[in-house]
């Protein structure tokens, strides 16, 4: 019998066995693909992703323009790169798809099978060639799209049981939105295009280096509590204030060059850098000679190398048709020579 006075301490684990999945995806575009295939011969590697040494899964397409087989097909196959035990298989499922320039399907595979390190898997007889080549007119471009779900290992792990409660989400962002446009503590006048709006020197201050010299120094905006602003329209300005207060972005459908004009001269880098992604998310034949010019503008080195770069791809010879190049060349002449340097270095 045990004594009544005994301690008896007691341990309670949990732990859960469970299968790790990971998925990569991967698209290798090819640009002027007859071109490429009459200069190339034997096998053609696409580059190793993830684009990340440190993992231990890592695969590669390798593409044979003509197939060892059959001279009228291509070939291609999935390699899979591994640091894991050489003899252990990998379960894999594997999308391939061949796509036009438009991002249109007209083939796509379904393929599972188990992998082991440095094992390539794949069709020797994959597509007619020549089948391939109709598909892709008029562009001439081909992209591979490769989707993989790999099994990478079985893991066991503590189980976690017990949760802490959640944390109250915080409404400073909301709460500092009603100060925008505030008649009653609001401390400078905001003059923009003649129209008036209270602000608070404060906030202003701490969010702009620019806003915090005028107030700093013994200038005309600090004696007279009252900021005058003739360059920007009066609903960018809104926005502006209103991005200044809450960390919120509006307009930038409609007014994201203006928007990035506006974070640029009130030192807004943040700002500046949402509305520049934007611009160049929506980068067109039609605006690209506008975005250059205003990344000159703005000594925008980023905004400005992204460009070039797009017209240095396939579409230089839509874009130098458009009014905005026209313009350009009138305008900028210098920006036209850096474009036809981009070009020329692409080509070379």
């Amino acid at each position: 019998m045990s004594d009544k006075n005994e301690q008896i301490c007691v341990f309670q684990e949990k732990y859960n066995t469970s299968i790790k999945r990971k998925q990569y995806d991967f698209t290798w575009r090819i640009s002027q693909l007859s071109t490429w295939l009459a200069n190339v011969e034997g096998v053609q590697c696409s580059p190793v992703f993830p684009n990340n040494s440190k993992e231990k899964i890592r695969w590669e397409l390798r593409f044979y323009p003509k197939s060892y087989t059959v001279d009228q097909y291509c070939s291609l196959f999935l390699k899979m790169h591994s640091s894991m035990n050489p003899q252990k298989d990998v379960p894999v499922t594997s999308n391939l798809a061949l796509m036009d320039s438009k991002g249109n399907i007209f083939f796509k595979l379904v393929v599972s099978a188990k992998f082991k390190a440095n094992e390539s898997r794949g069709y020797t007889q994959f597509f007619l060639l020549e089948t391939l080549l109709q598909k892709i007119q008029p562009e001439d471009e081909l992209s591979i799209k490769c989707t993989i779900e790999a099994q990478v290992e079985i893991v066991t792990e503590p189980e976690k049981v017990m949760k802490l409660p959640e944390i109250v989400s915080s409404s400073l962002s909301q709460d500092l939105e009603t100060l925008v446009g505030d008649e009653q503590f609001g401390d400078v006048t905001m003059v923009v295009c003649g129209e008036k709006q209270l602000a608070h020197r404060n906030i202003l201050a701490a969010r702009s280096p620019v806003f915090a010299a005028m107030f700093s120094h013994p200038l005309k905006e600090s004696v007279e509590n009252c900021v005058v602003v003739e360059d920007v329209e009066p609903t960018v300005f809104k926005a502006l204030l209103r991005y200044i207060y809450t960390d919120k972005v509006t307009c930038l459908d409609t007014k994201a060059q203006e928007l990035y004009a506006a974070a640029d001269k009130y030192g807004l880098p943040a700002l500046k850098s949402l509305c520049r992604n934007n611009i160049l998310e929506k980068l067109c034949p039609e605006n690209a000679a506008d975005t250059l010019k205003l990344a000159d503008l703005h000594s925008d080195l980023e905004m400005k190398r992204y460009t070039l770069a797009f017209f240095s791809g396939s579409k230089a010879a839509q874009m130098t048709k458009t009014a905005g190049w026209k313009d350009m060349v009138r305008t900028h002449p210098h920006l036209v020579d850096e474009a036809f340097d981009a070009l020329a270095a692409r080509v070379s």
